[in-house]
């Protein structure tokens, strides 16, 4: 395949958002698409231009880019009226950044390959705001040719390109690393209100988490930088955290690895979404804790 140098984006979440503009700095000619029209304004406003659709996105393009919220999406970008596998194929890649399922991670892989379209796994990891910054974590997957072909296209996006295997081994690398990250998030989150409980200060309580192997990413980053300075924006949804987290559960059952874990956070990321948290930080776990800890006071 000749150099990419033109690529549709599909999905300007908060992720996709912040990609595009660094693609765009990077030289490249980005076509996006989104069902909300005002996400594709703002990408024209940063350089980019706007599709009618994935399909005319894949039209335009040398590679098209997923980076959608689940696999119902992807499957829609993909198959849908105006999907991506509506474009005839000139031997050309999709690049699928979504979290999903491993399994059907693999299955898309073989639709593509079916329509004669090369299909790369990448998983994406860290948050939007160093998505904004370039500084994407992109764990790939698939041909070593074609990994080797989407590498200029990751580089302007992130700092690190991790090798991820076959296609299916990169989203199950993020499913483990989403597995425990999200894990933490509540331990963390309990850890917190039970220090608010006996009366110390967060503060106090991460000063002596952070000076032992207790410390983790959430401990360190993640609440330092959003619900403890009362910001709830989402980095990462908390629905999208109950949807990764649901993702691993699955695949643990199917595989027979048990999580003990696991399921009791999927019923913390349930009621919390069920409260009104979904659309807000994983990190505002803990002010759902705190309002149970109210209501259990008041009974």
């Amino acid at each position: 395949m000749s150099e990419i140098r033109s690529v549709g984006f599909i999905g300007l979440g908060a992720m996709g958002g912040g990609m595009v503009p660094n693609l765009v700095k990077g030289g490249f000619t980005v076509h996006c698409y989104d069902l909300d029209p005002k996400a594709i304004e703002a990408m024209i406003a940063a350089g980019a231009s706007g599709a009618r659709g994935p399909d005319e996105a894949a039209e335009r393009s040398d590679l098209v880019i997923t980076m959608l919220p689940n696999s119902g999406d992807v499957d829609e970008a993909f198959d849908g009226a105006d999907g991506i596998l509506q474009v005839a194929d000139r031997g050309r890649l999709i690049l699928n950044c979504s979290t999903i399922d491993p399994f059907e991670a693999r299955r898309l892989a073989e639709k593509a390959n079916a329509k004669g379209w090369r299909y790369v796994d990448c998983a994406v990891g860290r948050t939007a705001t160093q998505a904004a910054e370039g500084k994407c974590l992109f764990i790939v997957g698939g041909e070593a040719g074609d990994k080797d072909t989407v590498r200029p296209v990751l580089e302007p996006m992130g700092d690190t390109i991790i090798d991820g295997g076959e296609i299916g081994q990169a989203a199950s690398l993020k499913i483990v690393n989403n597995y425990l990250a999200l894990v933490s998030c509540l331990a963390t989150a309990e850890t917190l209100a039970l220090a608010d409980a006996a009366g110390l200060s967060p503060d106090a309580a991460l000063t002596v988490i952070n000076g032992t192997t207790a410390r983790n990413g959430n401990t360190e980053l993640n609440f330092p930088n959003k619900v403890l300075k009362g910001d709830v924006e989402p980095g990462f949804p908390l629905m999208h955290g109950r949807k990764d987290l649901g993702i691993a559960v699955d695949v643990m059952q199917r595989m027979g690895v048990p999580s003990f874990l696991g399921g009791q956070a999927l019923k913390a990321f349930d009621e919390a979404r069920e409260r009104g948290h979904g659309h807000n930080d994983c990190s505002d776990i803990l002010n759902m804790l705190a309002a149970l800890r109210a209501e259990n006071t008041e009974r």
